[in-house]
Formats: C-alpha cells, structure tokens, sequence
C-alpha cells in the first residue's frame, strides 16, 4: 500500500549534512549583492518614477527594507535545518500539496530568467554594434547559453567564479552610477513632478513582490551555509542594499529621460563608455539569472523525482531563453504583480508554520507517507485555503485601490488565518519546544 512506501527524494531535496555546510557568510553576501546588481532592479526602479524622485526613493527603502526580511528567516530555516525551500513547503502544504509551490516557483523562475536574458539582449542593443552583434536574437541566445552553462556548475566551482563576476559588476555599477549623476541634475529632477497616478502603496506592491519572488530560492542556498546568523544577515543586507542602489538608478534614469524603459547602458554609450556598458550586462545577468535557472532545476525535482537536477536545471535554461524570445517587455509590471499576488501568501504560510507553529522540522517525516506532513492524502487543505483568501485579498485590495496596499493585506490575512485555522483543526501539529536536540546535526547560529 501506498502508506508502507517511501517517496522517492532527489538529491536537491535531501537534507544537506553538517560537513557540506561549508559555505561562508561572505559568499552568501555575494550572491545575493550579485543578485540585486541586476537590469531587473534597473528596470523595477523604472516602474516608480510616476512617484517622483523623492517619493520613489522612499518607497524603494522602505519596501526593500520590510519586503527582505522574509528572505532573512527563510535563511535561517535553510541552515538550521538544511533543507532547500521546496522541501520546506512540505511541512505546511502536506508532501503533496507542495507540489503546488513547487510547480509555481518552477515557473515564474523560468519567467524571471527569460525577462532578465531579454532585459540583457535590449540592453546589449542599445549600445548600437554593427553587423550581428546589433542583433537581438543573437544576444539573447549567447546570453542564454552562457547563463544555463554556469547554472550547470558544481557549488565547489562556483566560489573564485562568483567573487570574480560580483567583484567586477560592483566595480562597473560604481562606474556607471557615475556616468548617470554627471549627465543629471538630481537637485532639479526632485522639484520634478511626477507623471501618471501611482500611488505609494501600489508602489510598495512592485518593490515587496520583487523581494518576495526571491523568497523561494534563499534556503537553496543557505542550507550550504555554515553558520545561521550570518547567513541570514549575509542574504538579507546583500541583497536589500544592492537593490536600493540599482533601483534608485532606474528611478534616476527614468526620471531624467521620461522614458519608462530608460536604461543606463545607453547613456554610458553617450559617454564612450560602451564596452562597460557591455561587461556589466553580462556580469550582471550572469551574477542573477544563474539563481533562476538553477533553483527552478531544484524546484523541478520536487516534482520529477526521475529527472536528474542537471537535466531539468537544463530545461529550466532553454526554456527561458526561448521564451524570451517572444516575451513582451511592456507587460513586466503585471508579472511583478502577478508574483506578488501568488507568493506572499505562499511564504507567509510557511514562515508562520515553521517559526509559530513548529519550531523546528522532522526531517524524517518530509519523506513518508502519514507522518506528521502526510494530513489527508498528502495534502494540508488549510494551507490552501489560506492560500486562496491571501491571493484573492491581494487581487481585490489591487484592483479597489486600498490605501494599505496588497501586500500586506494578504501577508497578515494569510498568516492569522492559517495560524488559527491550524490550532482549530491540526493542534497536534503545535511544537512545545522552542529549541531541542533535533539542531544537533545542523549548523549553530
């Protein structure tokens, strides 16, 4: 019978031992400071210029400083426990029901990646090169081959590639931030008032849905990580001050120009500074996209148990860049809602499940059938019922224009609702141990 069987885990899925815990703090703050060095915050940023120049800047601190702390307690949850963040779903949507997760983490990373390639091609043809490097097309499946391939690097590969890439886009994003401040005069572009009706809280939803859309990815790597406390301030501050930055120059470039898909890779052209301009797209889109790629293989496998990591991690890669190939870039601002809308409401669930709920995971019970993850058939239908209200909330709160704003709304929602539902109906699901022997193999904070 099926209750006697073992559920058949890939590797990704496994939980990492204590000697593979091996990643240090400082490498973990690489990754994800490559991460926010990106063309996608670039391009964020542009999504807030209708807000002016000071409101814009606000609105990015303050949605990057709130909408990051998830990605710092799912850090904790991938070292304490090393499990990556699919497998962590397990516990809260039943070893089934995350499948769900899975599958739509899986997809908007496949989305991401193809935005971002895209993101890379433009960028690389508005430098304006002759002949076949002034292609598109070209850019976009050079750019995509190179992502997929380092995507499919072993983490023991990545260390000296990662300081290299991370280094020398910190360096090019210095420059180019320069080349924007000394065409502009930021003293005018805040008296500048502001076009078009965005208003402060839709804004909030575009900046705390892009941290959010990451939430899924941080315990794929953070599970590597020696040390909890570190990793988790590593993930956190890497990734929310590097964004401010690029969106801040998105917003800036927008502003100045009036052009909502303002990029400064022209205005670095202007300067002679092409080839730059060229290198911090590839470093930029190597340093970020290789996160999607990679953690849409690992989301993959929750799903495909018979595939290898690398095969899906290399469908995960074509995909996206063929995808990209038709993706139209006047509807990203809808994509970043549409991931807020699905993934708050998912990691607010699992966050209150772990840190209110359970305290800690039976690591043996994420694998068999009708243990403490198995509910009924394998699937916790308060999960999903949470899940539904926290996305319709978000939908209606968007489209009724609720000062609040989205994200929030769903994120408190969905919270209260699967925390009190779950003491109604699953009190045996309730830990009375804040802390226990179960840590003992796992990395200390």
């Amino acid at each position: 019978m099926e209750s006697n069987e073992k559920l058949k885990v890939p590797y990704s899925l496994e939980v990492v031992p204590k000697k593979e815990q091996q990643i240090a703090s400082l490498q973990i703050a690489l990754l994800w400071i490559g991460a926010g060095l990106g063309l996608a915050a670039i391009f964020s940023g542009n999504t807030l210029a209708g807000l002016g120049l000071t409101n814009g800047l606000l609105t990015i601190i303050v949605g990057m400083l709130v909408g990051s702390v998830p990605m710092y307690f799912m850090s904790r949850i991938g070292t304490r426990e090393g499990v990556s963040g699919m497998i962590a779903t397990r516990a809260s949507f039943g070893i089934r029901g995350s499948f769900f997760p899975s599958l739509c983490n899986a997809l908007q990373l496949i989305g991401w990646t193809a935005v971002m390639i895209l993101m890379a091609a433009e960028a690389c043809v508005s430098l304006k090169f002759a002949g076949i490097l002034g292609n598109r097309d070209f850019w976009i499946i050079l750019i995509g081959l190179i992502t997929t391939v380092n995507a499919l690097l072993k983490h023991n590969h990545l260390k000296w590639f990662q300081i290299f890439t991370v280094g020398a886009t910190l360096i090019l994003s210095i420059i180019m931030t320069y080349a924007v401040l000394s065409t502009v005069n930021v003293a005018d572009l805040m008296d500048k008032k502001p076009k078009g009706h965005l208003t402060f809280s839709l804004g909030l939803d575009y900046v705390i849905g892009m941290c959010f859309s990451w939430v899924p990815l941080v315990a794929d790597y953070s599970r590597y990580a020696r040390n909890i406390n570190g990793a988790a301030h590593a993930t956190y501050w890497g990734y929310a001050l590097s964004s401010i930055w690029m969106y801040f120059v998105g917003l800036l470039c927008t502003i100045a120009t009036g052009l909502w898909n303002a990029s400064p890779i022209p205005i670095m052209g202007a300067l002679g500074l092409g080839i730059p301009g060229l290198l911090i797209i590839f470093f930029s889109t190597v340093t970020t996209a290789f996160l999607d790629v990679f953690s849409a293989g690992v989301s993959a496998s929750n799903l495909f148990p018979k595939f290898s990591e690398r095969r899906l991690v290399f469908i995960a890669g074509v995909s996206g860049t063929l995808i990209s190939l038709v993706f139209p870039i006047d509807k990203y601002q809808s994509f970043l809602l549409i991931l807020g809308a699905v993934f708050i409401p998912i990691e607010s669930i699992v966050l209150v499940d772990y840190f209110l709920i359970r305290k800690h995971l039976k690591l043996a019970d994420l694998t068999k059938p009708e243990g403490s993850y198995w509910y009924r058939g394998g699937v916790n239908l308060v999960a999903f019922v949470a899940f539904v209200v926290g996305f319709a909330l978000y939908e209606v709160s968007y489209f009724q224009a609720w000062p609040i704003g989205s994200s929030f709304i769903s994120l408190i929602i969905t919270a209260v609702l699967y925390y009190f539902l779950m003491r109604l109906l699953h009190r045996d699901q309730f830990s009375k141990v804040r802390s226990s022997g179960i840590y003992k193999n796992h990395a200390a904070g």
